[in-house]
């Protein structure tokens, strides 16, 4: 089996900023994870000077933009996040949408410095549209779904084989977002095709944080 990735967005939530970020990625740390998985964590921007502290963990950017650096107040450079140890970065999540024309440069951008970009999307339209633009990943999360408990992986499988189709012409891989829980939602989304998932609540906010990653991940 491939490498499955599974990415941690951490949010803004209260349970995973700040000092409680520090916390849970010490112990996210300690997790013993299978050879066949690969873990990221897309951290609060708030806390990407974390990084630092935890060399050997692939902390990613919840956002990052196509400028340069220099006059470009409140931007998140690709090279001031890669200068923190950020790996990479979220893109055009539901919850902080960027205009067509900014997700081409950063793509661009992150394509000649070796800086993933994992790129949301809520449809199979939008995942035709920027697959030829070649992502690292096309996370395909319905809004809709996100943040409930019904994953996208029951509630709209057939959507899914169908955005691994179209990204599977440009050797873009899949990740599902959206209601993602357990070990059952990661199994049913690799045997649709995809290549991980992208999870937030199902863990960050979980009683047990690092149980429930541990359970998702030795599926």
């Amino acid at each position: 089996m491939e490498e499955a990735l599974v990415v941690v967005n951490f949010k803004n939530y209260s349970q995973s900023t700040l000092d409680n970020s520090r916390r849970m990625l010490d112990k996210f740390s300690k997790i013993t994870v299978p050879q066949n998985v690969r873990l990221a964590f897309a951290i609060s921007p708030v806390d990407l000077c974390l990084a630092g502290k935890f060399p050997d963990l692939n902390i990613f950017s919840q956002h990052a933009d196509e400028n340069d650096p220099g006059a470009a107040t409140g931007k998140m450079t690709i090279e001031g996040l890669t200068g923190l140890g950020i790996k990479g970065s979220l893109l055009n999540h539901s919850e902080n949408r960027v205009p067509e024309k900014k997700i081409a440069a950063t793509i661009g951008k992150a394509g000649k410095s070796g800086f993933e970009i994992i790129l949301c999307v809520g449809s199979p339209e939008e995942a035709e549209k920027y697959a030829p633009l070649r992502p690292s990943y096309i996370a395909y999360e319905p809004p809709e779904l996100i943040g409930g408990d019904i994953s996208v992986s029951t509630a709209r499988p057939e959507i899914i084989s169908d955005v691994v189709a179209i990204c599977s012409g440009y050797s873009v891989p899949v990740l599902v977002g959206a209601g993602i829980k357990n070990c059952a939602d990661l199994r049913k989304s690799i045997e649709l095709g995809a290549r991980g998932v992208l999870i937030a609540s199902g863990i960050v906010k979980s009683e047990d944080p690092v149980a429930s990653l541990t359970s998702l991940i030795s599926s």
